[in-house]
């Protein structure tokens, strides 16, 4: 009899379980990501890859990469919502079938699994725009054929996005950057967006990064820098050839005027205290000439960051991605890259890459995918003559294999 008593008195609390479980159920889970990987070899060893974001990513990308993204709504009640995303992403370097995952010590190491993104996102709390909490991907602006972001702030942080004001849509959010006690690697990033100011057929975004320094009572004792760091960046958006171009500017002082050389977009600073400011100009798009069988990927920056003993370190970086359509699902793709530059105690760098490519793909847009290629890349370092294994240039052959969905 106690053993019957005991089920009738669980038998409530199932019922209410199960309950719970249909409910949460009503809404099915999202499901998406992100994955290259493939197999390529060079003429001096391993496929030998460098430089992306100066000379273009394509037959020049030598790991797996995935994100895994999964979004589930919780609440769905009188015009109010909440949903929970989690995206976990994985690296490994491609050298055989058994890579153990989670062995790496840092952001950078290969064979690593990293919590991207677990946040809430709430709609129809606050007007039309999404309160947000948790760690997240946020509004980021990027260069697909160089795999640049040049306007990135994700990390773990919680704001307002995309409030309604006057003619454009407001942001604001505030995002933590937390090391391990190094040098100027904790701060408080305070993020102000403001985007769709119509100007004619085109769309102006602007933007206020501010970072402030939030260092441990050793550090202040030790009279660590504790100087703010600004960036400032303009995005106009052009409807053009069937496709888009965009023009940014970009300013930044102290940790932020390293970014403007070094390819950063709001992450990742550098030294503070010497007074250090940086610009970067870029012009970017995707086109589609008459329409036709031709898309073109494009994109050309110059960065430049002066430190506080006028040491300037500049970088030039012009790419082309010309496509052919040959059938609704196969195309030649073509990538072609340049950059010059001054890489302070490091002397002059600079390089040249083409890649030639034939691809099986979903569809025959520019964006289709999955896609799966079979490449050919030359890269030349202009000022190294070691660069490559002792040598001056590599050819790398191979076929990769490319998602999002």
């Amino acid at each position: 009899m106690k053993n019957n008593k005991r089920v009738f008195a669980i038998a409530p609390l199932a019922t209410a379980v199960a309950a719970s479980l249909f409910t949460l159920s009503a809404s099915a889970v999202e499901f998406h990501g992100y994955f290259r990987s493939g197999v390529g070899v060079s003429d001096n060893g391993s496929q030998q890859c460098a430089n992306n974001q100066h000379w273009g990513r394509l037959g020049n990308e030598c790991e797996t990469y995935a994100e895994v993204d999964f979004q589930q709504e919780l609440y769905n009640r009188d015009g109010k919502t909440m949903k929970v995303e989690t995206m976990w992403a994985m690296v490994t370097d491609q050298n055989g079938d058994w890579e153990p995952m989670g062995d790496g010590g840092d952001n950078s190491a290969q064979g690593t699994i990293s919590l991207r993104q677990f946040n809430i996102q709430a709609k129809g709390y606050i007007g039309d725009a999404t309160l947000w909490a948790g760690k997240r991907f946020y509004q980021r602006h990027d260069i697909h054929h160089i795999d640049l972001f040049y306007w990135d702030t994700s990390g773990p942080g919680a704001g307002i996005e995309g409030l309604s004001a006057g003619v454009g849509k407001l942001s604001l959010a505030w995002i933590r950057a937390d090391g391990d006690g190094d040098s100027n690697s904790n701060a408080n990033n305070i993020d102000v967006r403001y985007a769709g100011i119509p100007l004619g057929s085109s769309s102006l975004e602007v933007g206020l990064l501010y970072r402030i320094e939030n260092l441990t009572d050793a550090e202040d004792d030790a009279g660590q820098a504790d100087d703010a760091s600004t960036m400032l960046t303009a995005e106009l958006t052009t409807p053009i050839m069937g496709g888009f171009n965009k023009l940014v500017g970009q300013f930044g002082d102290e940790g932020y005027a390293w970014a403007m050389r070094y390819n950063g977009g709001g992450q990742w600073v550098g030294s503070v205290g010497a007074g250090n400011t940086g610009f970067r100009v870029i012009n970017h798009g995707v086109i589609k000439p008459g329409g036709g069988a031709f898309e073109l990927g494009y994109a050309a920056y110059y960065g430049m960051t002066e430190d506080g003993d006028n040491d300037d370190r500049e970088i030039l970086s012009v790419t082309a991605r010309p496509m052919v359509k040959l059938t609704d699902t196969t195309r030649a793709i073509f990538e072609v890259g340049y950059f010059q530059g001054d890489h302070g105690s490091f002397g002059d760098v600079g390089g040249t890459k083409l890649t030639a490519a034939y691809a099986w793909s979903a569809g025959p847009g520019y964006w289709a995918r999955p896609e799966i290629r079979v490449f050919a890349s030359v890269m030349t370092d202009d000022e190294n003559d070691t660069a490559f294994r002792g040598e001056d240039s590599v050819f790398n052959f191979g076929v990769q294999a490319e998602a999002w969905w």
